[in-house]
C-alpha cells in the first residue's frame, strides 16, 4: 500500500472530534432566565415591602395592569415574526382608544363600538401594509409616520384635552370581575392562548417564520412573503386596537397624548420572550412570562415609592439587555 493510500484510509477510519457539549447550566439560563429572574424580583419586593408586595389584593391589581401592555406585546409579535418593526401601535392603541369614547359617548352600543374600533384598527394596518408591501417605504419611516399621524388625529379628536366615558356599559367590559379578577385579564389570557394556536399549529405561523429568517429563501421555498407580510401588520395594528378599547373602558378616560408610553414596554417584553423558552425565538409564551416580570417590577418599583425615571429605565434597561441577549440566542441557535 502506498503512502497516500495508507494516509487516505487512515483520515476515512478515524472519527472525528466529538463536538463540544454546551455546558448544561448555559441551557437552563437560555430557557428559564426569565422565569428565575421573575422569582427572584418575587422574593426580593417580598423581603423589601413586605406588608403589601406579597398580598393577594397587590397579586390582582398586577395581573390587572399587566393585560393591556400584554396585548400590544403580542401584537408587536406580528411584525417581529416577519422581520420587521411596527412603531405605529402605541399610537394606535391610543387613537383606537379615543375612537372607542367617541363611539360609545355617540350612544354606539358596547359590541358596536369594539367592531367599529377593531375596524378603524384594521384600517391603519392596511395603510402600513400599502407603503411596506406595495410602496416599499422602510417600516420604521412608515410606521413612525403613521404614528404620527394618529398623534395628530388624537388632538383633533379630542380637541386637546381629556375625553371621559359617560356609558357604565362600555367601563364593565374590563372592570367587572370573575373570581376576584377583573375580566380585563380574561381577554388577555384569550388572545394570548389564539395566538399561540396560530403561530404553532398553522402554516400561517411556519411561514410567517420562514419570511422573517430570510425572505429570498422563502421566496425560492414557494412562501408569498408579501401575504405574510401585510397579514402581520393588520393582525398586529387590529390587536393594538383592541387593546385601546380595552385601555378606555378601564380608565374611564382618555388624554390626547394617550399611547406611545404603552410602546416601549411592548418591545422589551416581545424581546425578552425571545430569549426565554426558546431562545432565539419571538415565541407567545416567552412573550406572556416577559409581561409578568415587566408587570412584577414596575410594580415592585412603585412599592419601593421609586420615581417615574427609574420604571423608565427599569423599562429601557430591559429592551437592552432583551436585545442583547435575544441577538446572542439567535447566533448560538442558528450555529
Amino acid at each position: 500500500m502506498s503512502t497516500t493510500t495508507a494516509e487516505q484510509t487512515s483520515a476515512t477510519t478515524t472519527p472525528a472530534p466529538a463536538a463540544r457539549r454546551p455546558f448544561l447550566g448555559w441551557h437552563l439560563v437560555a430557557e428559564h432566565g426569565v422565569l428565575l429572574l421573575l422569582v427572584a424580583l418575587v422574593v426580593l419586593f417580598s423581603v423589601l415591602v413586605p406588608d403589601t408586595f406579597p398580598t393577594w389584593a397587590n397579586a390582582r391589581l398586577v395581573l390587572a395592569n399587566l393585560a393591556i401592555p400584554g396585548i400590544l406585546a403580542l401584537a408587536a409579535l406580528f411584525a417581529l415574526t416577519v422581520g420587521e418593526f411596527d412603531l405605529s401601535l402605541g399610537a394606535t392603541l391610543g387613537f383606537s382608544a379615543i375612537t372607542a369614547v367617541t363611539f360609545s359617548n355617540a350612544g354606539l352600543p358596547v359590541l358596536g363600538v369594539v367592531a367599529a374600533t377593531l375596524v378603524v384598527g384594521l384600517l391603519v394596518g392596511a395603510v402600513n401594509a400599502l407603503l411596506i408591501v406595495v410602496l416599499d417605504v422602510n417600516a420604521f419611516i412608515a410606521t413612525l409616520g403613521v404614528g404620527t399621524l394618529l398623534a395628530g388625529g388624537n388632538l383633533l379628536l379630542t380637541d386637546s384635552s381629556l375625553l371621559t366615558v359617560d356609558s357604565d356599559a362600555f367601563g364593565d367590559l374590563t372592570t367587572i370581575r370573575l373570581g376576584g379578577l377583573q375580566v380585563v385579564l380574561a381577554y388577555f389570557v384569550v388572545v394570548a392562548l389564539v395566538q399561540w394556536f396560530v403561530v404553532e399549529r398553522t402554516p400561517f405561523g411556519r411561514y410567517s417564520r420562514a419570511t422573517g429568517l430570510g425572505r429570498p429563501a422563502a421566496r425560492l421555498a414557494g412562501v408569498n412573503t408579501r401575504k405574510y407580510l401585510v397579514l402581520a401588520f393588520l393582525a398586529g395594528a387590529v390587536l393594538a386596537a383592541l387593546a385601546g378599547v380595552l385601555q378606555a373602558s378601564r380608565a374611564g378616560s382618555t388624554p390626547p397624548s394617550l399611547g406611545p408610553d404603552f410602546l416601549l414596554p411592548a418591545y422589551a417584553a416581545a424581546f425578552l420572550g425571545a430569549t426565554t423558552i426558546r431562545p432565539g425565538t419571538f415565541n407567545v409564551p416567552g412573550t406572556v412570562l416577559s409581561v409578568v416580570l415587566l408587570a412584577v417590577g414596575t410594580n415592585g418599583l412603585v412599592m419601593l415609592g421609586a420615581d417615574t425615571w427609574v420604571t423608565n429605565a427599569f423599562n429601557g434597561g430591559a429592551l437592552i439587555l432583551a436585545v442583547v441577549l435575544s441577538r446572542s440566542f439567535g447566533q448560538r441557535s442558528r450555529a
